[in-house]
């Protein structure tokens, strides 16, 4: 019987040691797979550190650029004008790398008029704006009213060749010159119709009709000249001032002819093409000379590119009010338009010494040929 005890007791030492082994080798077997996990975590917390980076860098706002530039006009959002700033802006930024950009101000947010935003941007207040030529007139280059003279252009042909040659760039270099605006180009702003109770086609069909005209007296003179009766009349009385018959005519671009619906009142719009309105593209001289070289061949480069599309912006403007105002009922005729041009030679020539810009007018003709 102590045999067998001992017998047995031998073998349940063997027994239990060999579990022991067993589990060993199990702790064994485990142990790459426990001490692998932790490297697997670090790599994959790696990789989600980086991928949160990239898409941090991604989502992180765009550098400030190095130049902003203040654009302001007078005019609304669907207009030629901010068709034009935002061509010069996509140009601009586009050229610079983002460096350069401009913020546009439509609707006389920095400027109620014209006049005052010559005014702000003098004084540096604005960087970039557009406007009429008699304002540029009034701060010391009186030779820029030249393009206010009526008839003075056979067509747009004539008008482009005058504004993009010889003419507009003298004008652009007198602006220069003066130190207060550098002359980026030149706009268009509708082609200024006649429109009245009657129509017109020859100088005589002008004779002792009541129109009424800008504030100007070189644009009066040549209406005169025409055998007709220029007046003024505020501008929100000309509707009905050809209802109650004070006036006979008026005259402006075929927008306004469209929106403020004056061919109700003067149905015979009569295409006369007096004035291509040109409007002059500025920047701030102190500004302008305060880039680089690099700054100002971007900015020049933009301006031009922001021309051309503003033009066709307008052409497209103009003729859509043009269908308009035939499909609402407005009566429309062609003019001889060569007549009236050379009916009023003598008073166009006149407007143009007052100026002192008779060489420059002479230019103009010339480019007509």
């Amino acid at each position: 019987m102590k045999g067998v005890f001992i017998m047995k007791k031998t073998m349940g030492i063997l027994l239990a040691a060999a579990i022991v082994a067993s589990l060993a080798g199990c702790t064994k077997i485990s142990t790459p797979e426990t001490t692998a996990a932790p490297a697997a975590t670090e790599a994959a917390s790696s990789e989600n550190k980086e991928t949160e980076a990239e898409a941090a860098a991604s989502e992180a706002p765009a550098a400030e650029p190095e130049v902003k530039l203040i654009g302001a006009h007078v005019n609304t959002t669907d207009s030629s004008y901010q068709a034009g700033f935002e061509a010069m802006k996509e140009k601009l930024e586009e050229i610079s790398g983002g460096r350069m950009t401009v913020e546009i101000h439509p609707n006389g947010e920095l400027g109620g008029n014209e006049s005052e935003l010559v005014e702000k941007m003098a004084t540096g207040t604005v960087d970039m704006i557009v406007t009429a030529p008699n304002f540029v007139a009034t701060t010391g280059v009186k030779e820029a009213d030249l393009f206010s003279i009526p008839f003075l252009y056979t067509g747009m042909d004539h008008w482009t060749a005058v504004v993009d040659g010889e003419v507009g760039q003298t004008v652009s270099d007198k602006i220069n010159g003066a130190g207060t605006f550098h002359s980026l180009g030149y706009w268009s702003c509708g082609t200024r119709e006649y429109f009245g109770v009657k129509p017109v086609n020859t100088v005589a069909d002008f004779k002792g009709v009541k129109i009424r005209v800008q504030d100007s007296e070189a644009v009066r003179s040549v209406w005169s000249a025409l055998g007709a009766n220029p007046t003024t009349l505020a501008y929100n009385e000309l509707y009905s001032g050809l209802q109650n018959n004070v006036i006979d005519a008026a005259e402006n671009d075929l927008g306004n002819i469209l929106l403020q619906k004056f061919y109700e009142a003067g149905p015979y719009v009569s295409l006369t093409d007096h004035d291509i309105a040109t409007r002059l593209y500025l920047i701030g001289a102190q500004k302008y000379n305060s880039l680089t070289d690099e700054q100002k061949a971007w900015v020049d480069e933009a301006a031009a590119y922001a021309c051309t599309e503003q033009r066709a912006f307008d052409k497209k403007l103009n003729d859509e009010a043009l269908e308009q105002i035939k499909a609402n009922g407005g009566i429309v005729n062609e003019v001889d338009k060569d007549e009236l041009i050379a009916a009023c030679e003598e008073a166009r020539a006149a407007a143009a010494e007052k100026l002192g810009a008779t060489e420059l007018y002479n230019k103009v003709n010339e480019a007509a040929k």
